[in-house]
């Protein structure tokens, strides 16, 4: 029995690594939670102004995430397209 001990162990910090790893990867985004966070409105605002104002880019970006992520919010979608940009955009 003694000598089962170190492969229980190392399971189990294995297990723990990976419930670590997998957390880490889920929570990338910010909270949404919170007094930071922003309303719809301003975050169109703020797409608005990375677009330089093309009111129809905006509608067909706004339109190819609602085909990626149908469950989103208005809020979220304007989150994700606001992200894309700084992060491809650096």
């Amino acid at each position: 029995m003694e000598s089962w001990t170190p492969f229980i162990l190392l399971g189990l910090g294995l297990l723990a690594l990976w419930l670590y790893m997998r957390s880490g990867s889920l929570s990338r985004r910010p909270s949404r939670s919170g007094p930071a966070r922003l309303t719809a409105g301003q975050w169109e605002g703020r797409v608005l102004n990375q677009m330089r104002g093309d009111g129809a880019r905006f509608e067909r970006t706004l339109a190819a995430k609602r085909v990626k992520h149908p469950r989103a919010s208005r809020e979220e979608l304007l989150e994700i397209i606001h992200e894309e940009y700084v992060r491809d955009n650096r």
